[in-house]
């Protein structure tokens, strides 16, 4: 029986760890790879001809990110965010706008399941929260639209999505979330009640009957 209960109670605190822990993943470009196409399988993902670090881009270090067209994998995830660049030599002249509009398309099994317009002006470094959820595959369009003497010129095209950061969900099922606290009092109860337990079996086995 001490065997038993002492292997419930290791297995009972072996997840906690599980159920605190972050499964966020972000995939950062630029100097984690070569110069050049995004090889297929770097974080588990296909990229569909990436290209990183091929021009001069708004990062701090001059070249830190990559043109995506869209990613994919066979298992479901969760889109969370992703950080956008431009190109330097995009930036805008003196009485010049330049701004974007991202288009991102998210399928599962080649069933488009969601659409989501981000739009931002010339800079770097700028965080798209998305929550794009259950896809397995993400597509982006972007269009940039600068006033030129006043007149606006307009450039549409996927080499046009320049990043350098993307964080998704590296579950495959939607499960409701767990609050960490509470799941750590609802364990200590459970452990404590099972000690409890084996208190009153303990002590009912000393009781001696006399006939």
């Amino acid at each position: 029986m001490k065997k038993e209960l002492g292997l419930t109670l290791a297995a009972i605190v072996a997840t906690l760890p599980l159920l605190t822990a972050n499964s966020a993943q972000t995939i950062d470009f630029g100097s984690n790879l070569p110069t050049g196409t995004v090889p297929d399988g770097y974080a588990g993902f296909d990229w569909h001809g990436a290209q990183n670090d091929v021009f001069a881009d708004t990062t701090p270090s001059f070249f830190g990110s990559a043109f995506i067209t869209e990613f994919s994998r066979t298992a479901p995830f969760d889109f969370n965010s992703m950080v956008v660049q431009e190109l330097n030599s995009d930036a805008p002249s003196i009485g010049e706008t330049s701004n974007n509009t991202t288009m991102i398309f998210g399928y599962l099994n080649g069933t488009l399941v969601d659409t989501l317009t981000e739009t931002y002006a010339f800079g770097g470094g700028t965080l798209l929260t998305l929550n794009l959820d259950d896809v397995n595959a993400v597509k982006f369009e972007t269009t940039n639209v600068r006033t030129v003497f006043g007149q606006p010129v307009i450039i549409t095209t996927p080499d046009l999505t320049l990043v350098s950061q993307l964080t998704v969900d590296k579950s495959t099922t939607r499960a409701p979330e767990i609050d960490p606290s509470t799941a750590a009092s609802a364990l200590t109860l459970l452990i404590g009640g099972l000690l409890v337990i084996t208190g009153r079996r303990h002590s009912s086995s000393r009781r001696v009957f006399l006939v």
